[in-house]
């Protein structure tokens, strides 16, 4: 299941380790690794295609939030991709109770993540 990626990212944040997130070229397509290096790329070519500035986030616990961070939430569990990897329409919120509204509660309450601005990129 999906949400069994979302509460294993969940738990690996909660551990320390790093991951990052930055849209993708449609509105709900988001891209997450734990590389800064594969996102960097990835950014710039969004940026370049939307010809707006693009930021790559990390993603932090929601605990964690403060002043001028957002939230990263999964508003919709899809059906998984032909080679069973999770696909899932992500939106980006203000604040934590936006979040707890807009979060897809079809498998139970998925979990959402804290996001601070790492990178900016421009288009070029």
């Amino acid at each position: 299941m999906s949400i069994d990626y979302l509460e294993d990212l969940e738990n690996a944040i909660d551990r320390g380790v790093s991951y990052f997130a930055c849209p993708g070229t449609t509105s709900s397509e988001w891209h997450i690794a734990s590389s800064l290096d594969e996102l960097r790329q990835r950014a710039q070519r969004s940026a370049n295609a939307l010809k707006h500035d693009v930021h790559l986030f990390r993603i932090i616990n929601k605990a964690d939030v403060t002043t001028g961070d957002c939230f990263l939430v999964v508003k919709k569990i899809l059906e998984r991709g032909k080679h069973g990897e999770p696909r899932m329409q992500w939106v980006l919120v203000d604040t934590k109770e936006a979040a707890e509204m807009v979060r897809d509660v079809s498998q139970g309450p998925s979990p959402f993540f804290g996001a601070t601005i790492q990178e900016t990129f421009k288009p070029q």
